[in-house]
């Protein structure tokens, strides 16, 4: 597993721990067969398991696993309508998340479900994407003490990203909990009519996974992503196992993401930063992709990254269709002052680099590296439409001795 033990200020790299578990598989043969994965992530304590599965049927697999859990009674939590195959099965009650989402809301929805009889024995089920999943996460970890929870997650990202982490947030991801599910369940039967640019941003959370944790797979990922997002179900199913195992081999120690964790957030400061400037018109996923795309510029300024570690992240990003430069309008010079206020939000300083394809750079015992401003406006550079590779200045110390503008990637 990725440890801190690198003298040289990197931890080791994780392909080891990932080469015999996952298969980037663009076989004809089998490309669109029905997909049965499991994988059972340890993760600190905790131990859950996470199932992929495509096809009408495995509605039924899902509603034995349920009741194996022995509830008293479910409650659903989302925002939208919920899967015929799972209500069709079970009795539950359905609770729906208004437009906003405060503490107020989490608040108002645990008054229902206590009204409804709670108990202990009570099963909470998140379905729905990463604002659905981090209520419910909420819900299960602080009603009784913790409830068992159950994720269905019905977007890319939550198959990818949250509902296979111990977090759970609000969206302001200001307030949250750890809390660990008894199991997740991707039905891939419910990406079928997502929309082509909410796939391309959601693949964010792959390319992050293999740049940061698992580069081995780089070249089989670049030859699977492609700009219409046309994948088939066991194409969709190798990015969920390849990010389940990739946040196995760095969370197995980790569980609460303060250490070789933080490799998942890879990107994910400067993205909210980006996410400021363009006032909510890109998505997560594609303001995270331009957020690596600066991190590996700031790398690569400091003499940590090579232009080819550089350039392999903007190839992923092109690949897959992804912006790889600010929209008209937004000077990146502005960046500075974004991630000011980004860093407002929390209480670290620093941000994730690379010292190379999957090798998070330490200093002092942290992933977390202070970055100046002068040096935080170089890598802004990067977002302005053909922006060129910055030249490697001098090689950073450990820790950078400068002013901190980033605030640590969640």
């Amino acid at each position: 597993m990725a440890r801190f033990t690198n003298p040289a200020g990197v931890f080791t790299d994780p392909a080891d721990v990932l080469a015999d578990q996952v298969d980037v598989s663009t076989s004809p043969v089998d490309a669109d067969s029905p997909v049965d994965v499991d994988r059972e992530l340890q993760t600190g304590s905790a131990h859950y398991r996470v199932k992929v599965r495509s096809g009408d049927r495995s509605w039924d697999e899902l509603a034995r696993d349920l009741g194996a859990l022995d509830a008293d009674r479910y409650v659903v939590i989302t925002e939208g309508d919920t899967p015929a195959g799972l209500l069709t099965r079970i009795e539950a009650q359905v609770l729906r998340i208004p437009g906003t989402c405060t503490m107020q809301t989490v608040e108002r929805l645990a008054e229902q479900i206590l009204l409804a009889g709670v108990t202990r024995r009570t099963v909470v089920i998140g379905v729905g994407g990463d604002r659905t999943g981090g209520v419910a996460g909420l819900l299960a970890g602080l009603l009784f003490q913790g409830l068992r929870l159950v994720h269905v997650p019905t977007t890319l990202s939550a198959m990818c990203g949250s509902a296979l982490s111990l977090r759970h947030t609000l969206p302001s991801a200001v307030l949250g909990t750890h809390h660990a599910p008894e199991l997740v369940w991707c039905q891939l039967d419910l990406l079928r009519e997502r929309p082509a640019d909410e796939l391309r941003a959601d693949l964010g959370q792959v390319i992050r996974s293999v740049l940061a944790v698992c580069p081995a797979w780089y070249d089989q990922l670049a030859a699977v992503l492609n700009p219409d997002a046309h994948y088939s179900p066991r194409e969709l199913a190798s990015f969920i196992t390849l990010c389940a195992d990739a946040r196995a081999a760095v969370t197995a120690y980790d569980p609460l993401e303060r250490g070789p964790g933080r490799a998942l957030a890879y990107g994910s400061t400067i993205g909210r930063a980006v996410q400021l400037l363009t006032g909510g018109t890109l998505s997560q996923g594609h303001v995270d992709g331009l957020g690596m795309l600066v991190a590996a510029r700031i790398a690569a300024h400091l003499g940590l990254l090579d232009a080819e570690g550089e350039r392999a992240h903007r190839e992923l990003l092109q690949r897959n269709g992804s912006p790889v430069a600010l929209p008209a309008g937004v000077d990146p010079e502005a960046l500075v002052s974004a991630v000011r206020l980004a860093a407002a939000r929390g209480g670290e300083a620093g941000l994730v680099l690379l010292a190379g394809l999957g090798r998070p750079y330490v200093a002092d015992g942290s992933l977390l590296t202070q970055v100046g401003e002068d040096t935080l406006r170089a890598g802004a550079e990067a977002l302005r439409p053909g922006g060129v590779p910055a030249s490697r200045g001098a090689s950073v110390p450990a820790p950078v001795p400068a002013q901190v503008l980033a605030q640590a990637d969640r």
